[in-house]
């Protein structure tokens, strides 16, 4: 059996709006570990209307650094088969290539993908842009949650043109379990049928609420859309992401 990957999480302390310490840190980490979780990319959000300077973007990632070193050194001793990456949730702004460029927000894995996020009610003109945008520079953007985008759950075939223009596709683990009825489960369900969805991960922001879990969204998806898809899903097209592999 094959162990998952998360590609985004909030898991490190004291960075963002997830775990506020140390110790929730820990038992984030216990959490994902005891339901399969065995290689996570820890992904910190970068906005940059957060900040009013340079250094305070550098006090920022400095902590980022300080706090990462600190449980990668807590997880191989607690669990040594455990492998801890970094990254950023970076919501998409002008100047985003700048800001990759300086090391302000980072890449997932030192890779060309990167995780990228869009305020729910982002028009579709402005999601093209961003997309065109970045891979015309070369960079494979994963859009996180695309379950949360307006321009999406109203228009499937804008989801397949951002598709077909070189996205990378995420759903977190909670809104496989949670939609039943509406546009948002439509837009998922019909995402996962035609095979659009490319990755699943948790977005946990914290040990009691949104966990890092994701062995019961596994067990559904396997059991509806097959064993094959679910370890694309779960486990091969995020090990592509981090070894900066192509996905076809």
């Amino acid at each position: 059996m094959y162990t998952f990957i998360d590609l985004h999480c909030h898991t490190l302390f004291g960075v963002d709006d997830g775990a506020e310490n140390f110790e929730m840190t820990k038992k984030m980490l216990n959490i994902a570990y005891n339901d399969g979780i065995k290689t996570i990319c820890l992904t910190p959000h970068f906005k940059i209307y957060r900040y009013e300077s340079d250094d305070e973007i550098k006090q920022h990632n400095n902590r980022v650094i300080e706090n990462f070193e600190l449980v990668n050194k807590y997880a191989k001793e607690a669990w040594p088969d455990m492998r801890l990456l970094l990254g950023s949730e970076i919501m998409y702004h002008n100047d985003i290539c700048d800001s990759l460029l300086s090391g302000h927000c980072r890449f997932i894995n030192q890779t060309s993908y990167l995780l990228i996020e869009f305020r729910p009610n982002t028009s579709k003109f402005d999601i093209q842009n961003a997309i065109s945008k970045l891979t015309r520079r070369g960079y494979r953007p994963v859009i996180a949650h695309i379950e949360r985008y307006s321009a999406f759950a109203s228009d499937f075939a804008f989801l397949v043109e951002m598709k077909n223009a070189g996205a990378m596709l995420q759903v977190n683990s909670s809104s496989i379990l949670k939609f039943k009825i509406g546009k948002t489960a439509r837009l998922i369900k019909k995402a996962l049928k035609l095979g659009l969805i490319d990755v699943i991960s948790t977005d946990a922001h914290d040990n009691k609420y949104v966990t890092p879990s994701m062995s019961m969204a596994h067990k559904k998806i396997e059991k509806k859309f097959g064993e094959i898809y679910a370890k694309k899903l779960f486990h091969d097209n995020a090990l592509s992401i981090i070894n900066n592999d192509y996905i076809s």
